[in-house]
């Protein structure tokens, strides 16, 4: 007897031309709507909330409704609309990593952070990078002070009493934002101005937590 490729691959389980071009739909589908939430994060200036991860992963759940569409006449629907969740919960996830703090809110909070005594302001500089990848979008006050290590140690003691958390690297965190120190002035600062005879220049930045 001799056994054929038909008698292997009955023709109720071959490769549905149909099917393949579902799945290559439902996947343009994913990829559009990852963009389209990555966008209104980014760019409503809502990025680096602590709510971003919930709203990320909801929205990104919402797209199982299209999915089980597509899956339902399958025989194994329910392992694959369980794998397409577990797909669109780790894009969700990483969504919500995505995007640190806007600049307009880093701006707000480096307003309101406590100055060393007899510090003075010489200039405000600002970067802005919304996808908050290698290098977050980051606010840079430069200071000229009387002792850059005393001016640290004083702003620091104020951070702890307002509620932020000091890190190991030397910087603090309090809701997603960042606070670090710079001696001289930090790289975002173009064309920093000469600190005044008798005191020395001190960057402090503010920026995403993850990236002092």
């Amino acid at each position: 007897m001799t056994t054929t490729s038909a008698d292997l691959f009955p023709p109720d389980r071959r490769t549905n031309p149909r099917w393949v071009a579902r799945g290559i739909g439902l996947l343009v589908l994913w990829a559009v709507w990852t963009f389209a939430i990555a966008a209104v994060l980014l760019l409503t200036g809502t990025a680096g909330k602590p709510s971003d991860g919930v709203v990320a992963v909801v929205a990104m759940l919402t797209a199982l409704a299209p999915t089980w569409l597509v899956v339902r006449a399958a025989r194994r629907r329910w392992a694959l609309l369980a794998g397409s969740a577990v797909v669109l919960l780790a894009l969700g996830l990483a969504l919500g990593t995505l995007g640190g703090p806007s600049l307009a809110r880093m701006t707000s909070v480096g307003a309101s952070l406590p100055v060393a005594t007899g510090a003075q302001l010489m200039t405000t500089s600002s970067v802005e990078n919304g996808l908050c990848m290698q290098e977050c979008s980051r606010v840079v006050h430069l200071y000229a002070v009387p002792d850059p290590g005393a001016a640290q140690a004083e702003v620091g003691v104020g951070l702890v009493a307002d509620g932020w958390r000091a890190e190991n690297a030397g910087g603090f965190c309090r809701d997603g934002f960042g606070v670090a120190f710079v001696d001289g002035a930090d790289s975002a600062v173009v064309d920093p101005p000469a600190a005044p005879t008798g005191l020395e220049l001190l960057s402090v930045v503010i920026t995403d937590c993850g990236h002092i």
